[in-house]
């Protein structure tokens, strides 16, 4: 049975001669390792389907080991993160953590939404995107079984920094927007969330080293 979803494209990869896999993370099921046969070849429609980002509504066939891509309609490219190498950076990061943080056809609908919602504020620029970025972090560590405290770090955190955090905990994504965070406190609550982040997960986004020099 085929199975209609809505979903984020997290990565892709060549496979073959003609044929490419795609990762697609879902909110019904989660993340999708995906076959788009014959997807290399000039002359088929889905080339501009098949790539990191791409928030679309894909058709797809269960085989023995992957999902078939049967068809695919974009919702959202999100062509102008990649305009911009600051907002691509973030964007990439926004998407390999959530590959990193989740397991294959493992529901988690709460990050899900919240990756979503962070790519269509970050491609508005109605909210910084160091605090955008702190907001996913915290909102994806908790979402996926951890906790972001300052208990588990070997170092000091401020009664402000805390304050920050537990607003952005009481906070729906979609307004985080209203946050207004210093640059100190900023640096202090990324380096909570990058030792969390370095001491849950099984690898560290390659973009994560990027953004601390931008």
């Amino acid at each position: 049975m085929q199975e209609k979803v809505k979903g984020v494209v997290l990565k892709t990869m060549d496979y073959k001669e003609k044929d490419k896999l795609m990762w697609i993370f879902t909110e019904q099921l989660g993340k999708l390792s995906v076959i788009c046969k014959g997807v290399r070849s000039p002359k088929s429609r889905y080339q501009s389907l098949v790539r990191p980002l791409l928030f679309g509504e894909f058709l797809l066939y269960p085989g023995k080991t992957l999902y078939i891509l049967n068809e695919g309609t974009p919702i959202n490219s999100f062509k102008a993160l990649t305009q911009s190498l600051e907002a691509l950076t973030y964007s990439s990061y926004y998407v390999e953590m959530a590959d990193i943080a989740t397991s294959d056809q493992d529901p988690n609908p709460l990050l899900y939404r919240n990756l979503v919602t962070a790519l269509y504020l970050l491609e508005s620029g109605a909210v910084d995107m160091e605090v955008l970025t702190l907001a996913y972090e915290v909102k994806l560590i908790e979402s996926t079984g951890f906790r972001v405290s300052t208990d588990l770090v070997p170092f000091p955190v401020s009664k402000a920094a805390e304050n920050v955090l537990d607003f952005i905990r009481r906070t729906d994504m979609a307004k985080v927007h209203v946050l207004k965070v210093e640059k100190g406190l900023q640096k202090e609550l990324s380096q909570l969330t990058s030792y969390i982040i370095r001491e849950n997960y099984p690898r560290r986004p390659k973009s994560l080293d990027l953004l601390k020099y931008m």
